[in-house]
């Protein structure tokens, strides 16, 4: 069992589709200067893909070409990758079921945002590209606070690199094209006694790599050695972009498409805090929006009870009813310091520190907050979703991926697993049959 995104034999491409050229090469992960005062790596250089309007972005010449064409306009019958696949297997009959209903998870930036499918922070590198158009102080704003992100993040993969890297580097080498196999061992769900369990995992590649693909072609992040070559990943990166990250959507997607089976949840579910002695229990999707109040008497200010919002942190709202507002849903706006009452209100802006948005024109309706089903990026008291996890941050400890890559393929994961199995509305509902007949003899195997 493999990732399933490898070009496949006789290709000279693996390691998750990356080049032969980008194969394996062991780097000395000593970080003292050398006796000329030379830095261990050049850490330093840094580029700023937003330095010109014409972004640094993933271009259709640097995708590998076994994948490419999952890019290309979309094909409801997959006809393309059936010519390499055996169709009678359930799990591409899973695939199609999911890959022929676009309209319920193929969204762009600001639909993802307004129905909390990511958070603002997964995509607080990348200026709105629909700020261009009208320039101004908020597009040099999302631009300047975009590259800080940048920078940022990529201060935390130079950590890793330090601390973490050669630590994991077996573990970091074999997952690559071989995560899945991590997830079979640790549930000890071998073959011949649990085959409809491998069959389930399958269906979560086979459905994992045609989202994700689809994500990565829209977002077009560049990986982060391109922008900081001293990061030298000892192989790679591979021939896609990188956000989503590959790994931590499968890996994500295939931990709660398990825990979907109660008898796998007692043992590797989510369990209290503190650890009481009872088994584990199901995955605690948060269900829906929070719905905010902004009245006619205080324009621009939030009423949210409870919240813990700060100063400069981003949020989003959607509108429902769809009526007139200032407020862009999807849009991502930041606290304002000014008029924060904690856990109470806030103001907030389009750009960190800027004017209030006004929003006294706005038409009687609901705001919500929209929330993801696993909303923010705290550690998993599950040890399935912990190794899900692991995986994930083994490819930041590579220096092929960012830490939003990680936190927002675990959204996007836990929203699409949402939409198979718990969404209540007929209309948003993804429905796969063969998947759901996957998961029920799957369920025979475990008894609760």
């Amino acid at each position: 069992m493999s990732t399933g995104a490898e070009a496949g034999p006789g290709t000279g491409r693996s390691y998750f589709a990356t080049p032969w050229d980008l194969r394996f090469r062991p780097w000395a992960l000593d970080f003292t200067p050398d006796d000329a005062g030379n830095p261990p790596y050049p850490f330093s250089e840094i580029v700023n893909p937003y330095n010109t309007d014409d972004f640094l972005e993933w271009t259709a010449d640097d995708w590998d070409p076994a994948l490419r064409f999952w890019t290309l306009p979309y094909d409801p019958q997959l006809n393309e990758w059936l010519k390499s696949v055996d169709e009678t297997r359930t799990y591409i009959m899973a695939g199609r079921e999911f890959g022929g209903q676009p309209e319920l998870w193929q969204f762009g930036r600001r639909e993802l945002l307004a129905k909390g499918w990511l958070e603002p922070r997964d995509l607080a590198w990348q200026p709105d590209p629909e700020l261009r158009a009208a320039g101004g102080n908020d597009w040099t704003a999302a631009k300047n606070s975009g590259w800080s992100t940048i920078q940022a993040e990529i201060a935390e993969l130079q950590q890793l690199m330090q601390d973490d890297r050669d630590r994991y580097l077996a573990e970091i080498d074999l997952q690559a094209d071989n995560g899945p196999d991590y997830i079979v061992a640790f549930l000890g769900a071998h073959t011949g006694r649990y085959p409809w369990t491998i069959e389930l995992i399958n269906c979560g590649l086979s459905i994992g790599n045609i989202a994700y693909s689809f994500y990565k072609a829209a977002f077009k992040r560049v990986r982060p050695s391109f922008l900081c070559p001293g990061l030298a990943p000892p192989f790679g990166p591979p021939g896609h972009p990188s956000f989503t990250s590959g790994h931590s959507f499968l890996a994500h997607l295939m931990g709660l498409l398990l825990l979907e089976i109660p008898g796998i949840q007692s043992r590797y579910g989510f369990f209290p805090t503190p650890n009481t002695g009872a088994p584990g229990g199901a995955v605690p999707f948060v269900a829906g929006p929070i719905a905010v109040a902004i009245s006619r008497a205080n324009p621009a200010v939030v009423s949210w009870p409870g919240n813990t919002l700060r100063a400069d942190d981003p949020v989003c709202f959607d509108l429902p009813q769809q009526l007139s507002s200032a407020i862009n849903p999807g849009q991502i706006y930041y606290v304002l310091a000014s008029g924060l009452v904690p856990n109470t209100s806030f103001r907030f802006s389009t750009r960190i520190a800027g004017p209030p948005v006004d929003t006294s024109a706005d038409a009687t309706q609901t705001y919500v907050i929209p929330q993801n089903p696993l909303p923010a990026s705290g550690a998993f008291n599950s040890p399935l979703m912990w190794l899900s996890q692991r995986i994930a941050k083994n490819r930041e400890r590579l220096g092929v991926h960012y830490s939003s890559d990680t936190t927002g393929s675990r959204h996007l994961a836990a929203a699409i697993c949402y939409s198979l199995f718990h969404e209540a509305d007929p209309q948003k509902r993804i429905v796969c049959p063969m998947l759901e007949t996957v998961k029920k003899r799957a369920e025979a195997e475990w008894p609760a």
